[in-house]
């Protein structure tokens, strides 16, 4: 009985010893681990997978279960706890997954289902067009940063995500296009350019350099001020001979521009461009491009189109960009070509 008790005794030991051990690796910073014992040095490998499950700020498997997830639960799915229990169960002990499935489903449920009464329009442009403008900014800034942790997640893992990624990214672009306040469309895409080049490698705008002019769109609208003045609804479109024509307007720091629509074709005007461009052809790259696709781009590659005539003698630059269904007069089509445009890049062609 004795030997029993002892032998007991001991095992309990051990377990104890083990629990202590596995309550210190999930506890204990990575850094002090690794510095702890050249035994923990010897399997930093290890470690360091299982700082990815425990401590990491985005834990991919899961998190790209989340959308899914809350759409289940808003439609009263019966087999959702079955379906989902492993994620229940991470979302029972990691804080940051938990966080995000939090916003996910507030921005999810306000834009299935809003509150108040609504007519029976269909789907589409009329369903999100009922929902509250932030809460669509902030859906849509959920889809970005997922985008950036599956990608931040693809690097680490030396796989290709980008089709994952991408859809994302899309859905936020789309999803932006019905949010008609210009300031909270800008706020809800404000990381898309900067999540955007983590692509294949892109890197990220040299704005910096004067041999490159970054325009973006000009903020637009009663009320919104502009260098000094107020710009107006009526200062989107461009006067050319007896007609009016819909315009994009753009900037670059002190330089102004604008995209004009004549039929279905999208044509760059640039103005005042320096001499050192003068009689030369020019580069245009549009980084976002390739990311969603209603325009059938000049030459096919939205990252360098190649002007169709030099810069004049006055520093003006008239040239075709491509083609598009699209139309700028239309409000949500309008701020869907915003959003393609959110950097516009000319250069040099060497």
């Amino acid at each position: 009985m004795n030997d029993y008790m002892s032998s007991a005794h001991s095992a309990y030991d051990d377990d104890a010893q083990v629990a202590k051990w596995l309550q210190q690796i999930v506890h204990i910073p990575q850094r002090d681990r690794i510095d702890s014992s050249s035994t923990i040095k010897s399997s930093s490998e290890h470690l360091n997978t299982l700082e990815l499950l425990t401590q990491s700020d985005y834990h991919l498997p899961f998190y790209q279960q989340l959308p899914d997830f809350v759409m289940a639960l808003l439609q009263n799915d019966s087999q959702v706890e079955l379906q989902y229990a492993p994620l229940l169960y991470h979302l029972a002990g990691c804080r940051e997954c938990h966080s995000a499935y939090l916003d996910l489903y507030d921005a999810m449920s306000t834009a299935i289902q809003p509150q108040g009464q609504r007519s029976l329009l269909g789907q589409g442009t009329r369903t999100l067009a009922a929902t509250p403008h932030r809460m669509l900014a902030h859906l849509c800034q959920s889809l970005i940063s997922q985008a950036e942790a599956i990608l931040r997640q693809a690097r680490h893992e030396r796989a290709n995500y980008d089709a994952s990624a991408r859809s994302l990214l899309q859905l936020a672009i789309q999803i932006s296009a019905h949010i008609s306040q210009s300031t909270v469309r800008r706020q809800a895409l404000q990381d898309l350019v900067r999540v955007a080049t983590l692509f294949d490698g892109h890197t990220a705008p040299d704005e910096a350099s004067p041999d490159v002019y970054a325009y973006t769109p000009a903020v637009t609208g009663t009320g919104h001020m502009r260098r000094g003045r107020t710009t107006r609804r009526s200062e989107t479109t461009i006067q050319r001979g007896q007609e009016d024509l819909p315009a994009l307007q753009l900037q670059s720091h002190s330089l102004e521009g604008s995209i004009v629509q004549k039929g279905q074709t999208l044509e760059l005007h640039l103005h005042d461009l320096a001499e050192t461009l003068r009689g030369r052809v020019v580069l245009i790259s549009i980084l976002l491009g390739s990311l969603i696709e209603p325009i059938r781009w000049h030459g096919g590659n939205p990252r360098a189109i190649r002007s169709t005539n030099p810069v004049d003698a006055h520093g003006v630059l008239i040239t075709p960009l491509g083609q598009t269904d699209l139309h700028i007069e239309n409000n949500e089509e309008r701020n869907l070509l915003e959003a393609i445009f959110l950097l516009l890049e000319v250069r040099a062609l060497d």
